[in-house]
């Protein structure tokens, strides 16, 4: 089980990668169309619609897997914290098979929504040109596809009670994990 845990969690950093990368190009678009405004009193064009489409969508949901991997949802645990070990299983089984079912549907219904507009050749028009907006639509089902492999990975692990294999590495902070001392 470790090296397809290892395979997919290395598929989720080379997406949370990518979205990374896309944060920096953003920066880098967005400070060119400023400069070149407000500088040169000539905008970038479409530079709006790159950032909605192209950047924004990528950040937001290629991570969704690695995201998944480290359990970093929001969660609230007020009343569950409470509850005897055998019974917080079961709703973590649970939990992860809705986030299954529900990430399974999600990616098919975007992938098919991403192939539709594949197949037609989406696009947006600006300042007179025609830009091809289709590719954006896949993010979703893959982004959405990764936390179901994740979710549905963490299931069989559960099943079987083996190691998931997935890597579960955290950057922690160096000030937090220092004992103070009393002062």
């Amino acid at each position: 089980m470790k090296p397809i845990g290892k395979l997919i969690s290395g598929i989720n950093a080379g997406a949370s990668g990518i979205a990374g990368i896309l944060v920096l190009l953003m920066v880098l678009h967005v400070s060119a169309d400023v400069t070149m405004r407000y500088v040169f009193e000539q905008p970038l064009n479409a530079t709006i619609l790159y950032v909605s489409a192209f950047y924004m969508v990528a950040i937001a949901f290629l991570p969704l897997g690695l995201v998944e991997q480290k359990d970093s949802h929001i969660a609230v645990e007020l009343l569950v914290e409470r509850f005897p070990d055998k019974i917080q299983t079961v709703l973590l089984f649970f939990a992860t098979l809705v986030t299954a079912i529900v990430t399974v549907a999600v990616a098919v219904r975007t992938g098919q929504e991403a192939m539709a507009k594949y197949a037609t050749g989406a696009y947006s028009i600006e300042a007179g040109g025609k830009i091809l907006t289709w590719p954006t639509y896949f993010y979703l089902p893959v982004g959405f596809g990764m936390m179901a492999l994740v979710s549905v990975w963490k299931l069989i692990a559960m099943i079987t009670g083996k190691d998931s294999g997935l890597s579960l590495v955290t950057i922690e902070d160096p000030y937090l994990s220092e004992e103070q001392p009393n002062v």
